[in-house]
């Protein structure tokens, strides 16, 4: 693990435990085993350490490979692999988002720096719908709306189960769950408006 991989995992531990203005960087460095004068070589303030993390571990360069080298143009199979990467990633990556909750508000330019990544799988998901439009797989239809439903639906389950109710809501599986979210955007996207459901 490079050094500044080490002082990212650090700061977002801590970070998430202690909030923005409670973990310093002395105790950054000091859990990084680096000397703080290291991390400011490699990071100048505490901001940009948390700026260097949001952008390290969020999932939009991870997403942008998908849609770039692993798209079959099916569309169940599509979405269900934008789906379940997305929670893949978000799961992995769960105190980078806690902090973007937590501390959006407090640290200036956070939301900007946190927002531009939906914003990019938001644009990623309208031109893979314009372009299974263009090869006539799905009908025509607001591709931003239906984007920004297909975001929402993914967000809030991963929201609900790591952050709110777990499992209190439903017994249903997770899995169980994407699926059908993704039946949901199948059946309004196909030709007939229908699918074969999914198995």
């Amino acid at each position: 693990m490079s050094t500044d991989e080490k002082i990212l995992k650090v700061a977002i531990d801590m970070i998430a435990k202690k909030g923005f203005k409670g973990a310093t960087t002395k105790q950054i460095a000091e859990k990084a085993s680096v000397s703080e004068m290291t991390l400011f070589r490699h990071f100048p303030n505490k901001k940009k350490i948390l700026e260097a993390a949001i952008d390290r571990y969020y999932y939009s360069f991870q997403m942008k490979e998908l849609f770039e080298h692993k798209l079959i143009w099916d569309l169940e199979k599509d979405l269900l692999m934008i789906a379940e990467t997305y929670h893949k990633i978000m799961k992995k990556n769960k105190n980078v988002i806690k902090i973007a909750i937590q501390e959006g508000h407090n640290v200036p330019g956070l939301l900007e720096q946190v927002n531009k990544h939906p914003r990019q799988l938001k644009d990623l998901i309208i031109k893979y719908l314009e372009e299974m439009n263009k090869r006539e797989l799905i009908i025509d239809a607001d591709y931003e709306l239906t984007a920004m439903n297909f975001l929402y639906m993914s967000y809030g389950l991963f929201i609900s189960r790591s952050f709110v109710s777990g499992e209190i809501i439903t017994s249903l599986s997770e899995e169980d769950v994407i699926k059908g979210s993704v039946q949901v955007f199948i059946d309004h996207l196909t030709p007939n408006g229908v699918s074969e459901k999914i198995h």
